[in-house]
C-alpha cells in the first residue's frame, strides 16, 4: 500500500528557478504507470512496441571513418530557422528501434522540424578505427598532478585526474584509443558548420545519455549542445555493474555480442585497426557475462587497462558537475539495468542546472502507462523541457 500511495513521481533539483521550468512540463505529473507491470516487463514489453506513425529516414554521412547521422524525413526538408533535435540512441541502437521512434513521433506533436538520429563509429561496418578527431583528449586532465576540482572524489567512483587511466596516451604513437566524447563533438561540429542552426537540443537514451554527460562535463563553455535530456542513462557505472540483475547480464552480453559480430570480420586483419590494441574478438563472443566481454572488448578499445577502470572512470557522474546547461535526468526505481544505488541524486542536481525526475515503475526505457500499457511516457516529458529550452 505504500508503494501504491506513493507519487509515481519525484523531482529533485536544488534551485527554486527551475519551478518555472517544472511548470512547462505538465507531463511531469501526469505519469500512470501500467499498475501490473515489474521493471523486467516494462523493459521487455516496450522493446516490441512501435509507434503507429511510420517515419522515413535518410543517412548522411559525418566522416568516412564510420560516422554519420539519419535525417527523420517529413517532407519538409531541413529548417534552419528552428533548432536540431539530435538523438542518441543505446549502445547498439538505431533510427530503426521502436523508443526512438516514439521520440519522433512526440517531436512531430511539438513541431520539430529537424530530427536525426546519431550512429556510433564503433556499429560502422567500415569504420577507420585509427582516425582521431580534432577534439580528441580535450576537457582530460593528462598531466601529472593535475586534479579536477569538481570530481567526485570519494575513492569509489573513480580517481580525480584522468592521468591515472590514460598514462600510455599521453605518450604520442603509443596507443590510439576510440574517444567517443571527441567523435560526438566532431559530429555536433559538422551540423552545426554545414546548417548553422540557431540551438542544438538532445536526447541520450541509456548509454548515448553517459556519453551525453561525459561530452557536457569535458566540453563544459565549448560544448554544441543548448538543453539536454537523459533517459535511464546508468550514472555510477560501477556500482551500477554491481547491482546488474542476472537476466538483464545475460541479455546485455548478448545484445553487445550481436553489434560486435556485425563488424566482427574488420578485426581479421591487425591493418584495420591499432596494433597497440590487445582486444580478443573471439573471447568477447563466447562471454556469458557483460563484464567478460568488457574485458576482452569494450575496454581496450576505449584504453582502458580494465573493465574496472572503464567503469569508474566513464561514469556520467564524475563530469556532471561541470555541466552547464539545463539537463533532465530521468530514472526509474525498478530499472534492473541502471540500479538506484547507482543514480547519485545528490551529485547529479549539484549544478543547479539539472531536474532528476525518478519514476516509482518504468524499468528501462519502459515506462509503459495505462491498463493497456498503449503507450510510452518518458517522450512526453523529455519534448516538454526541450520545447521550453527551444
Amino acid at each position: 500500500m505504500k508503494f501504491i500511495n506513493r507519487p509515481s513521481v519525484q523531482l529533485f533539483y536544488n534551485n527554486e528557478d527551475l519551478k518555472k521550468v517544472i511548470q512547462q512540463c505538465p507531463s511531469l505529473f501526469n505519469y500512470k504507470p501500467t499498475p501490473y507491470l515489474n521493471g523486467l516487463l516494462h523493459t521487455l514489453l516496450a522493446s516490441f512496441k512501435h509507434p503507429a506513425e511510420k517515419h522515413t529516414s535518410n543517412r548522411e554521412i559525418v566522416h568516412e571513418a564510420g560516422l554519420s547521422v539519419d535525417w527523420i524525413d517529413k517532407g519538409n526538408g531541413i529548417d534552419i530557422q528552428h533548432p536540431l533535435l539530435f538523438i542518441m540512441p543505446g549502445l547498439t541502437g538505431s533510427v530503426d528501434d521502436g523508443y526512438i521512434n516514439t521520440i519522433v513521433s512526440q517531436a512531430h506533436l511539438h513541431n520539430f522540424h529537424n530530427i536525426c538520429i546519431y550512429n556510433y563509429r564503433m556499429l560502422a561496418k567500415n569504420a577507420d578505427f585509427s582516425f582521431k578527431p580534432e577534439c580528441y583528449n580535450y576537457g582530460l586532465k593528462m598531466q601529472p598532478n593535475q586534479f579536477m576540482p569538481n570530481y567526485v572524489s570519494n575513492g569509489f567512483y573513480g580517481i580525480d585526474n584522468d592521468y591515472y587511466y590514460f598514462e600510455d596516451d599521453i605518450i604520442e604513437g603509443k596507443r590510439v584509443r576510440i574517444d567517443l566524447v571527441a567523435d560526438l563533438h566532431y559530429t555536433l561540429e559538422y551540423l552545426k558548420n554545414k546548417y548553422q542552426f540557431n540551438k542544438i537540443l538532445a536526447i541520450g537514451c541509456s548509454y548515448g545519455g553517459v556519453q551525453l554527460g561525459m561530452y557536457l562535463g569535458r566540453f563544459e563553455n565549448k560544448a554544441l549542445i543548448n538543453a539536454g535530456v537523459t533517459v535511464c542513462s546508468p550514472h555510477i557505472m560501477n556500482i551500477t555493474q554491481i547491482f546488474l540483475s542476472t537476466f538483464m547480464n545475460l541479455m546485455l552480453c548478448k545484445i553487445l555480442q550481436r553489434g560486435l559480430k556485425a563488424i566482427k570480420d574488420q578485426f581479421n586483419n591487425r591493418n584495420n585497426y591499432p596494433s597497440n590494441w590487445t582486444i580478443d574478438v573471439k573471447k568477447a563472443l563466447n562471454s556469458t557475462w557483460i563484464q567478460d566481454f568488457d574485458t576482452y572488448y569494450t575496454s581496450r578499445v576505449y584504453g582502458y587497462r580494465t573493465s574496472d577502470a572503464y567503469y569508474r572512470h566513464f561514469s556520467l557522474i564524475n563530469r556532471f558537475p561541470n555541466v552547464q546547461i539545463p539537463m533532465l535526468c530521468i530514472s526509474a526505481e525498478d530499472d534492473g539495468v541502471c540500479h538506484l544505488k547507482g543514480l547519485g541524486k545528490d551529485e547529479m542536481i549539484q549544478n543547479g542546472r539539472t531536474i532528476l525526475c525518478l519514476t516509482k515503475a518504468g524499468g528501462h526505457i519502459g515506462f509503459l502507462e495505462g491498463w493497456n500499457a498503449s503507450s510510452f511516457w518518458f517522450p512526453k516529458p523529455a519534448i516538454e523541457f526541450l520545447t521550453f529550452h527551444s
